[in-house]
């Protein structure tokens, strides 16, 4: 598989690594949603429907594993128009997805516990997985201490005020864009892109 271009830009000074991990396991997940309380199922809450991953490993900024699948939501199987225009993804995507359980067990075959960052931009992806694994009623196959809110990591180490959106947190490292927003696995080759360029200038996940 080939390298993602982490160096890009980089010309100078030398990579600082963090010990705590030896690898990333960088993903996005898309999630049903409505746009307004109207048309809304009683009782509704955000089910996956998609998941991007790609894995990359250290010190080499290898672009290692990736992973991308539709996965069927089961409570509220039906995806709202306002669902469908912000992912792109459409009811025949999803009708033919896998389970959730399966979803995750082919996500988590590269992650060790304590070895492997679990990443993404924001806290949504790891609240909206836990809901559904409660209601589901499924084991996680995640240590949650593992994981890295990467748009508050960037905000901390870049003194920022607040969060940026990845679209802007991309523009503004002057990083090459990897496809398009809200496309599951380019979400998580972009945030790996941030996250890679990141420990290169000095940031240590936590610090």
């Amino acid at each position: 598989m080939a390298n993602i271009s982490f160096k890009k830009g980089l010309e100078s000074g030398g990579l600082i690594v963090p010990a705590d991990y030896k690898n990333y396991l960088v993903f996005d997940f898309e999630f049903t949603t409505h746009d307004s309380m109207c048309g809304r199922p009683r009782g509704f809450f955000q089910e996956v429907i998609e998941v991007g991953a790609v894995l990359f490993t250290l010190p080499e900024y290898k672009n290692e594993w990736q992973y991308q699948t539709f996965v069927k939501p089961v409570f509220f199987p039906r995806l709202s128009p306002a669902c469908k225009n912000l992912t792109m993804i459409n009811q025949e995507d999803v009708d033919g997805g896998i389970a959730l359980g399966e979803m995750l067990t082919k996500l988590s075959v590269p992650y060790k516990a304590g070895e492997t960052g679990l990443v993404a931009w924001g806290n949504s992806d790891r609240e909206v997985v836990e809901n559904c694994c409660a209601k589901y009623k499924l084991s996680c196959p995640f240590d949650w201490s593992d994981y890295i809110d990467l748009a508050e990591e960037y905000k901390a180490f870049y003194l920022h005020e607040r969060r940026l959106s990845l679209k802007h947190a991309v523009e503004e490292r002057q990083i090459e864009r990897k496809g398009f927003y809200h496309l599951a696995l380019d979400d998580a080759e972009n945030t790996a892109l941030i996250a890679a360029r990141m420990l290169q200038e000095g940031w240590l996940p936590g610090k």
